[in-house]
């Protein structure tokens, strides 16, 4: 049985035997359900579609007792695929069980737990694992079993996890989009003898002292971004084995609020891939225009830097020297009409992403998403020399170049 399975029938267990302590339970039930199309502009580099459609479902419950002081969390998440049998896929975003005391929280189960302040990449989100199926940027994660203890003090909170078994990495399969040029075995291997079993460890301390606020993190676990090893199956095809080595992780985020600018700073030390450390961060600002041109809207203006001091080195990133823009507009309006556009350009390499994101209501239970990405300034592999084209530094988005797509996703919400 899985791990997030099982702690999730741990913590059914257990919230059921406590359900009819005090006051009659309060419970809530949310249910959306999803089409989502994906266009390409271009067929995929070995021929893949350039239509993607697929159906999604999530549930959220919430049952709270004992004066709220005990609650139970359950968001089960699925997705069908027509195309990629990989992004086909059941996944426990959260199901736990929580117990709030005076100056404590206690939280034991599947979590999802966010860092972070910057726009475009978070750097010290460190907790769960990334669903890459789902989304390239990063943002859609994997439940992560934990148990989690918060203590709450007047010089801010503390956190406590322990991390108990590891979550692996979702890669798109050979008919999917947005894709490695050589395709990603399912089979990984650790550098821990626990593999996947092994418990992973945070401690985190977080404030807020006037406009400034800040998190910060020490992490001792299983690395979530895996080394990609090439290798041989046994027809002779060249493909990619994943590789979890361990990590001692510290992390930093901060952001300061002065009126309508915020500043903001997300930094990581990183040891454990190749006994080498390495040091990354993302900085920005952003300003909110209020009221745009006498009308209701609101316009965000963000610049960001990152950077990454292992340069061609950094494998598990396209942002070791890139400059950010964006603009982010909401309407205000009854629709909730918003969008973000968004430009990630390397100033080495030229490299660039472009990127686009709305949303609008359509009425009281329905919800069209819009999402893009155009990827340029790169040159497309050489299906003659895949491996070189993989770990061309200089052309670290060749294997997206032919992925450029428009995506759009209409909700239900029940």
């Amino acid at each position: 049985m899985n791990h997030p399975l099982r702690a999730a029938l741990c913590v059914l267990a257990f919230s059921q035997a406590h359900a009819e302590l005090g006051p009659p339970a309060e419970q809530q039930i949310d249910l959306e359900l999803g089409l989502q199309t994906r266009t390409f502009l271009h067929s995929g580099l070995v021929g893949q579609s350039s239509f993607q459609p697929s159906l999604s479902a999530r549930l959220d419950y919430y049952r709270s007792w004992d004066q709220d002081r005990q609650s139970f969390t359950l968001s089960p998440f699925v997705r069908l695929d027509a195309e990629d049998s990989e992004r086909s896929h059941f996944d426990i975003r959260e199901l736990f069980w929580s117990r709030v005391g005076d100056d404590w929280d206690l939280h034991l189960g599947a979590k999802q737990v966010f860092w972070g302040v910057t726009e475009f990449k978070h750097l010290v989100d460190v907790v769960n694992q990334t669903d890459l199926v789902e989304n390239i940027d990063g943002e859609d994660k994997l439940g992560q079993p934990m148990a989690h203890l918060s203590l709450v003090r007047d010089w801010g909170i503390l956190d406590f996890m322990l991390l108990t078994g590891f979550r692996e990495r979702t890669f798109p399969g050979p008919d999917g989009r947005l894709r490695y040029v050589l395709p990603v075995v399912d089979d990984a291997t650790y550098e821990s003898g626990a593999e996947n079993l092994r418990v992973d460890a945070v401690v985190r301390w977080s404030h807020v002292v006037g406009p400034l606020e800040w998190g910060l993190y020490h992490f001792s676990g299983t690395s979530r971004e895996p080394l990609l090893i090439p290798e041989r199956s046994d027809g002779d095809d060249l493909q990619l084995r994943p590789y979890y080595p361990l990590i001692e992780q510290t992390g930093l985020d901060a952001q300061v609020i002065l009126g309508d600018w915020a500043l903001k700073l997300e930094a990581i030390s990183n040891s454990g891939f190749d006994d080498d450390r390495f040091t990354a961060l993302n900085a920005g600002v952003e300003r909110t225009l209020v009221g745009v041109l006498g009308s209701r809207a609101n316009l965000g203006v963000v610049v960001e830097y990152m950077f990454d001091d292992r340069d061609d080195a950094a494998f598990d990133t396209l942002f070791e020297h890139d400059l950010a823009l964006g603009t982010r507009w909401s309407l205000n309006d009854p629709a909730d009409t918003q969008a973000l556009l968004g430009v990630i350009w390397d100033v080495e390499t030229s490299e660039y992403v472009v990127s686009i994101e709305g949303s609008r209501r359509l009425g009281d239970t329905w919800t069209l998403l819009l999402e893009g990405r155009i990827f340029g300034g790169a040159a497309r592999p050489d299906p003659n020399a895949l491996l070189e084209s993989l770990f061309d530094a200089d052309n670290k988005s060749a294997s997206l170049q032919r992925d450029d797509f428009i995506q759009l996703e209409l909700t239900r919400y029940f």
